[in-house]
């Protein structure tokens, strides 16, 4: 599927090629895509009268307190809550340095999209984009 982007910082539409590919350890389950989208693909569960068949279905994600999205993924009978961009970055961007966090480029939490994601470390991530300023400022205006 193509999707199309009005990019406004460039004042340009852009066209991006949606690719899915499956969540790792939970494959034949759900499929994360390079949008940041996550889905359930078509399989048969378990139900209280036998089996029946789940269609596939795109996964609706929450913000969670932090401002990060995530989603809440099933194997098993067990529940399990995964941060978006970490799926994302997992499934789509090599670490072969291991490193630990992950970056949004556009300082968007909400924008999960790969090409908006980066490996880093933690000082990195810390001292990227605004964040040093608005760490700041939230500081000031609880101690006043």
């Amino acid at each position: 599927m193509i999707w199309v982007f009005i990019c406004t910082l460039y004042r340009k539409v852009i066209q991006i090629e949606e690719i899915w590919k499956p969540i790792k350890n939970y494959e034949g389950l759900y499929e994360v895509s390079n949008l940041g989208r996550i889905k359930g693909v078509t399989r048969y569960v378990k139900g209280k009268v036998g089996y029946r068949i789940q269609k596939e279905k795109i996964r609706k994600c929450e913000v969670s307190s932090n401002g990060y999205l995530h989603v809440l993924l099933c194997k098993n009978g067990k529940y399990t809550t995964h941060n978006v961009h970490r799926l994302v970055a997992e499934t789509f961007i090599p670490n072969p340095d291991n490193l630990p966090e992950i970056n949004h480029k556009d300082e968007n939490k909400e924008n999960n999209c790969v090409d908006n994601l980066e490996w880093c470390t933690r000082k990195y991530n810390m001292n990227y984009g605004t964040t040093q300023s608005r760490i700041h400022n939230k500081y000031w205006m609880l101690n006043q």
